[in-house]
C-alpha cells in the first residue's frame, strides 16, 4: 500500500467517526429538545384548562344560556288546563265569540 492509500484510508475513517460522532451528538440534543418541549406543552396545557375554569366561572351565566339554547330541552304537550289558559293555543280562542 503506498502512502497516499493510507493517508485516504486515514482520512475516509476519520470522516465516518466524525460523521457517527455529529450523529450521536444530534440524537441526544434531539432527545433533549423533544423532552422540553413536552414539560412547555405540558405547562402549557395546564395553563390553558386553568384559565378555562375561571372563565367558566366567570361567564357561567351566558356559558348556562349558550348550552340551553344549543341544547334545548325536549318540548312536552301540554296538558289540557294547560291549553286553555295559553294565550297561544288555538283551543284557547276556540271558545271566544268574536266581536261583531
Amino acid at each position: 500500500m503506498t502512502d497516499l492509500q493510507k493517508v485516504f484510508l486515514f482520512y475516509t475513517f476519520l470522516y465516518f467517526v466524525l460523521k457517527g460522532a455529529l450523529y450521536v451528538v444530534l440524537y441526544v440534543a434531539l432527545v433533549v429538545a423533544e423532552k422540553l418541549a413536552r414539560r412547555r406543552h405540558e405547562q402549557f396545557l395546564a395553563y390553558v384548562r386553568k384559565k378555562r375554569a375561571e372563565e367558566q366561572v366567570r361567564w357561567q351565566v351566558a356559558y348556562n344560556l349558550y348550552y340551553k339554547k344549543k341544547h334545548p330541552q325536549e318540548n312536552k304537550p301540554l296538558e289540557l288546563s294547560q291549553l286553555f289558559t295559553n294565550p297561544n293555543s288555538f283551543s284557547a280562542h276556540s271558545y271566544v265569540k268574536s266581536p261583531g
